[in-house]
């Protein structure tokens, strides 16, 4: 019975618990791969359709590409704010690689939500507005079409990683219980961001940027320090679905600085093609923008005012996380 008692002993020896930190790491390994071929098989369908030139015609076929366009920026930019927020477990294409292929594709996106906006007041004005808003659109849509093609070529060679193999590796739709030890690491990089978010000069004073300002730039570095948070979060969200609410507000803020860019980014854009200043030009266009701005600028302030509350906003976050129950809890 000795024996017995100190061969498993010797057992027990010979194979100490794992650690805590490699654990972890290996399971945000594992689930940031996981993250990534879920995204990576969604996108090698979006670029199967972008890598041919776009030659439909009609409302409709202009939509749906342009949310092919869309996705491609966005699935690209979850894969960046994982590697750039956990470049030591991401073995997936650099966030440099990811940045650049995004960025061609924003050109081409920037362009479409002008586009958009445009093509929805058209239809509200006339006489003269109306034959000059008519030109307008025609000369952005002719830039459009040559960024698009200029997408198309670029999506012929992807960076490294990104490229689909002969056989993707099969992955679950869901996350595994394995997966939730990524919990602590998932936790202390939201709570960075948080603390980021926090110290950002984008927060301002709470009165309105002038513009082209080092205040105006701040703030639209604010909104994509959001977007980073959202995109984190939603990791999490493999392991804790019940995030909707969470989500949501994130989302809400990220329209709301995103309308401010939009307006600050159309500028130059107008500036090139547009003959003469948009409010002698296009008045009733002009008029709209700035009930537009006023709107989102006041979401905003109530928005802003929400989270810099330490009962609702980034402190009560970080409680939250705080409180979340590791594997062993």
């Amino acid at each position: 019975m000795d024996s017995l008692s100190d061969r498993s002993g010797d057992r027990a020896l010979a194979s100490p618990p794992a650690d805590p930190a490699q654990a972890a790491d290996e399971s945000l390994t594992e689930l940031l791969e996981w993250r990534r071929h879920q995204l990576q098989r969604i996108l090698g369908e979006r670029i199967a359709v972008l890598r041919r030139p776009f030659k439909g015609d009609g409302r409709k076929a202009r939509a749906a590409d342009r949310e092919e366009v869309h996705q491609l920026r966005t699935g690209l930019r979850r894969l960046r704010s994982m590697a750039e927020a956990f470049p030591r477990h991401w073995h997936g294409p650099s966030a440099g690689s990811l940045r650049r292929l995004a960025r061609a594709a924003g050109d081409v996106r920037d362009l479409d939500v002008l586009l958009e906006t445009l093509e929805d007041h058209h239809p509200e004005v006339s006489g003269g507005e109306r034959r000059q808003l008519g030109r307008l659109i025609d000369r952005l849509d002719t830039v459009r079409c040559r960024g698009r093609r200029q997408l198309s070529r670029r999506l012929r060679q992807l960076p490294r990683g990104l490229t689909p193999g002969p056989k993707q590796p099969q992955c679950p739709e869901a996350a595994t219980d394995a997966h939730r030890g990524a919990l602590p690491l998932l936790r202390a990089g939201l709570i960075r961001q948080l603390a980021d978010l926090r110290l950002h000069p984008g927060w301002g004073d709470g009165r309105r940027p002038a513009r082209g300002s080092r205040r105006e730039r701040d703030q639209h570095e604010l909104r994509k320090a959001f977007k980073r948070l959202r995109y984190q979060l939603e990791v999490l969200e493999a392991l804790e679905p019940a995030l909707r609410d969470r989500l949501v507000l994130l989302k809400r803020t990220q329209d709301s600085l995103g309308l401010l860019q939009d307006l600050v980014i159309w500028r130059p854009l107008l500036k090139r093609h547009l003959e003469g200043r948009l409010k002698r030009r296009l008045p009733a266009l002009a008029a709209r923008w700035r009930r537009q701005a006023d709107a989102a600028w006041a979401d905003w302030l109530v928005l802003r005012r929400q989270w810099l509350d330490p009962a609702t906003g980034l402190e009560a976050w970080q409680r939250w996380l705080l409180e979340l129950k590791s594997p062993a809890g």
